[in-house]
């Protein structure tokens, strides 16, 4: 015990250190150096809006422009002259019209107020995003977004394939496939978790040694909860959990188990709340800035929201919004139904029975840990549900994953050929 409490915290103060000096390097980029290509981007803001509909196979899903303009705005507000300053205040801008309106303002030198803080977040993603706007705009960002993505995938389907199975590889297809994903790429805010989720992915499964001791993988843990908090802007952190841990559940017996499932997602959340926290500290020590009060609003508005309305009122508007999606009259729903038959009736006709179950059923409570994540952060999952529902991912995945895995599927082929002779 004494050698993983020194090696998380060895861990945590690499991380931290890593995460502090990139963020900040990143922000000596001057102003008129990404000038041009923020220029062009807000051409497109301008001309798509907000929330523009893309085409995904379940028909048309919105793309949320809103936060990539927030993300760009963040970016063009940076002051290279302090950088330490604008990485830990993390200037935004925003007057009274809309964000695009807002933004082109910007772009234009018509503003009519100063920029103000937005440092509650680590805002990660300007790592990537300040350097590739010295050299492309939003639309050439967005192409080369869906191409990293594509390679990720691919690396991650070959890796499941080979040391998995291909109906593994199937069910991460399937599941991908009914909580949009097709859109991600269209959005770098969408893009940031799914980066987190498929990198730790292939890292867990083509380096061996990472997993080669129980300390080793609560480490990786740890270190993916970490990198969620500093990258992601509060989109779909629990994919980052959830589809890293069925993957490794699937491939080592052990930690299929509830105390180790329960053991790893405890090493996840302490990454994702320490890092997270350290952001405030780092502010603070930093350049003298306390966010803890929007923080405190921040975490009110997030769980329970404003007004008069109860915490389990949001949780039955969440209730109501994952049903519609399941209803039988409609096309989706039917999809969705037929989905999970196609497995569930040849797990429950030819099942391999109670070992199956012993080793399996921790996939179960893996998929619980979405429901889990919307009981808890019940207002942000509401109101932003168009993104947040992305984390249904996880419960699709770890659930698919399950009744496959019941399939005996020697049984299934001996009844198919009784029949067929």
């Amino acid at each position: 015990m004494k050698r993983l409490a020194s090696s998380i915290l060895l861990l945590y103060i690499v991380l931290l250190a890593v995460f502090t000096m990139s963020i900040i390097v990143v922000h000596l980029i001057p102003r008129d150096v990404i000038e041009p290509q923020f220029q062009r981007s807000v051409k497109v803001f301008a001309q798509e809006g907000d929330y523009p509909y893309k085409s995904s196979i379940f028909g048309q899903v919105v793309v949320d422009n809103y936060t990539d303009c927030y993300m760009h705005n963040v970016a063009y507000c940076a002051d290279a002259a302090h950088p330490v300053d604008a990485a830990m205040r993390n200037y935004r801008y925003r007057d009274d019209a809309s964000m695009i309106v807002s933004i082109n303002h910007l772009a234009s030198g018509d503003t009519v107020c100063e920029p103000f803080e937005y440092g509650k977040y680590w805002h990660g993603y300007q790592v990537f995003l300040r350097p590739l706007l010295t050299v492309m705009d939003y639309a050439s960002i967005r192409r080369l977004n869906g191409i990293m993505l594509a390679i990720l995938l691919l690396m991650a389907l070959f890796l499941m394939i080979r040391q998995l199975s291909m109906g593994v590889a199937g069910c991460f297809v399937v599941s991908l496939i009914v909580v949009h994903s097709a859109v991600v790429p269209w959005s770098l805010q969408f893009s940031t978790c799914y980066y987190i989720m498929l990198v730790s992915v292939v890292a867990l499964l083509a380096f061996n040694g990472l997993t080669a001791s129980w300390r080793r993988l609560m480490l990786c843990f740890f270190a993916i909860g970490a990198a969620t908090a500093f990258f992601d802007f509060l989109t779909t952190p629990i994919m980052t959990l959830g589809v890293p841990l069925t993957v490794m559940a699937l491939k080592h017996d052990n930690v299929g188990r509830w105390r180790s499932l329960f053991a790893l997602c405890a090493m996840w959340l302490l990454g994702y709340g320490l890092m997270w926290a350290s952001k405030w500290l780092m502010a603070y020590l930093l350049v003298g800035y306390n966010p803890l009060e929007e923080v405190s609003e921040s975490v009110q508005l997030h769980s329970i929201g404003r007004g008069s309305k109860p915490v389990w009122a949001y949780w039955l508007k969440l209730f109501t919004l994952l049903i519609d999606r399941w209803m039988p009259f409609m096309v989706q729903g039917l999809v969705r139904w037929g989905i999970v038959a196609i497995l569930a009736i040849p797990a429950m006709l030819w099942s391999r029975g109670r070992p199956a179950l012993n080793r399996y059923g921790g996939l179960l409570l893996i998929a619980m840990l979405t429901p889990l994540w919307f009981v808890v952060v019940a207002h942000h999952s509401y109101t932003h549900f168009f993104i947040t529902s992305r984390s249904l991912l996880v419960c699709w995945f770890a659930s698919l994953c399950f009744l496959y895995k019941m399939i005996d599927f020697n049984k299934l082929k001996s009844h198919v050929f009784n029949i067929n002779k």
